[in-house]
């Protein structure tokens, strides 16, 4: 029985592991982002794992207020181990997020009636690409950490409400903790999702008193970081971190529209999820919705994946409350709605076994060929572009990176040229929204890959914003994302109009990029 009971956690993770690391494999180098933060693993070490003052990172003054331990995890397995920092990037992302899919089973386990419900919410989270995609690349060396310590805080934190012993205080601010640690917004996740905890399952003055409790063990485990960081810089960072760059309405159209989990043919876990939606509404079980609406509506720029949790449950439930009963000969969600799940077999008949089957096939070809923009790592010829720049243009020159692409976070180039060719890149967004004013560099950014499909006059013209000068221009060969889709060679018109521009001047133009001088 006790082996019986692993054997879910077992599988599915195993089943991820083929469909994440199929997805690591396909680049020998780390999946689009996580530059910034391989500086900053890079400084940390020089600095004998002491938390510097500054980051070095494209020369902007950015504060090393980044939640570390990420940082400090990557740092201490390429030290310990003497592995290369590159490759610890490439493969800790996806060992970290390989770790979530058991989290998540406990916490199913506790969330949800059945045990049955836990076993297909957890293969919908293992297969889910919204719950992936965004934690192994480069930068899931945060991203992945966050949320695994979140997953496992809310599994405590339901425990705290549930259960009694004072362990749950000390589990549940350990974990909020160490998430604190890894990432702010996953930080913030666990806040807002133990509170709608408190009100589902407290709502007394001894659970606010053990939440209270939970929160110092947090605090004090955090401490010697914003500590430091205070110290250092006081409060600017983390009022600058704390604002956010995207209107919820945008995310709530989008889950509305279920075009968030990044299926690439017909999104049938949204689909099944959205059955579970429907369940609850109609047994007035209001938990589960309320949160999937909850973080659309308070974490906008990461509810891609921190909405895989609550999503993934609804699709369980989908499956077992909905879907299954009619399959079995019985009666669907209005009958079902106060039976005993626990005691229900959601497979008696052949038709609902070959169902869960397809389903499990369907997903799992489904995530095999997620082909997300954003999952691919900076190609050789654009490094070898980046190792040109370093060598032979002067180290005061200034660069605006073209790509096409049209969100920031999905721009590879511009994210990895201020450490591989050591130059200022004028446009990239990564690390300012630790200083003032990130909303316009976000919105510098847009403007100036809006010139990618323009010509000299454009780029002219972007320039003549403050702050926004520049003496180089790199042109990336290569695809982009825009939207969800992709575009080839997004930048070969402006590359086509500035070799015959007057005011720039070829320096190099190799199969990876094309660099030019800006003539005055």
């Amino acid at each position: 029985m006790k082996a019986a009971r692993w054997l879910v956690p077992l599988s599915a993770t195993f089943v991820a592991a083929l469909v994440r690391l199929s997805l690591v494999l396909r680049s020998e180098f780390p999946l689009n982002d996580g530059a910034l933060f391989y500086l900053m693993t890079r400084e940390l070490q020089q600095a004998g794992f002491r938390l510097p003052a500054y980051t070095a990172y494209n020369g902007v003054g950015i504060p090393f207020a980044y939640p570390p331990l990420g940082l400090y995890l990557a740092g201490l397995l390429a030290s310990l181990g003497r592995l290369p920092l590159l490759q610890v990037f490439r493969f800790l992302p996806v060992a970290l997020s390989l770790m979530t899919v058991p989290a998540f089973w406990a916490l199913a386990r506790a969330l949800l009636p059945s045990g049955a419900a836990a076993a297909l919410a957890t293969y919908a989270f293992a297969l889910l690409p919204a719950s992936f995609t965004w934690l192994i690349m480069g930068g899931g060396v945060t991203r992945a950490a966050g949320l695994l310590f979140a997953i496992l805080a809310l599994y405590q934190g339901h425990a705290l409400y549930t259960r009694e012993g004072n362990r749950h205080i000390l589990a549940t601010g350990f974990w909020a903790g160490l998430a604190a640690l890894s990432h702010l917004a996953m930080a913030w996740v666990a806040a807002a999702s133990m509170a709608l905890f408190f009100l589902t399952y407290g709502r007394s003055w001894r659970a606010l008193a053990r939440s209270v409790a939970a929160a110092g063990v947090a605090l004090a485990i955090t401490a010697p970081w914003w500590a430091t960081v205070i110290a250092q810089h006081g409060l600017s960072p983390f009022l600058a971190a704390a604002r956010s760059p995207e209107p919820p309405g945008a995310s709530l159209l989008f889950f509305l529209m279920l075009l968030w989990t990044d299926e690439p043919w017909f999104p049938v876990l949204a689909g099944l999820a959205l059955l579970g939606l429907l369940s609850c509404l109609a047994a007035r079980r209001w938990f589960l919705p309320a949160w999937l609406l909850g973080l659309v509506l308070l974490d906008p720029r990461t509810v891609d994946t921190t909405g895989s949790l609550p999503l993934a449950l609804l699709a369980g439930l989908g499956i077992v409350d909905v879907l299954l009963p009619p399959l079995n000969g019985g009666a669907g969600v209005a009958a079902a709605a106060g039976s005993a799940y626990a005691s229900w077999d959601p497979a008696r008949s052949r038709l609902a076994r070959a169902t869960l089957c397809a389903l499990f096939v369907y997903a799992s070809c489904s995530a095999l060929v997620a082909n997300s923009p954003v999952l691919v790592g900076l190609s050789s010829d654009e490094r070898m572009a980046m190792e040109w720049v370093a060598q032979y243009t002067p180290q005061t020159s200034r660069f605006v990176v073209l790509t096409g692409d049209r969100a920031w976070g999905a721009d590879r180039s511009s994210e990895w040229f201020p450490v591989l060719a050591a130059r200022q890149s004028v446009a990239t967004v990564q690390g300012r929204e630790w200083l003032e004013g990130f909303m316009r560099s976000a919105y510098a950014y847009t403007m100036l890959q809006r010139c990618a499909a323009g010509d000299g006059s454009c780029l002219e013209a972007w320039a003549e914003e403050p702050g926004q000068s520049f003496t180089h221009v790199y042109i990336a060969k290569r695809s982009s994302a825009v939207g969800r889709s992709v575009t080839d060679d997004a930048a070969a018109s402006i590359r086509n109009t500035l070799r015959a521009d007057p005011r720039y001047r070829v320096l190099y133009d190799g199969p990876g990029a094309t660099v030019l001088e800006r003539v005055r």
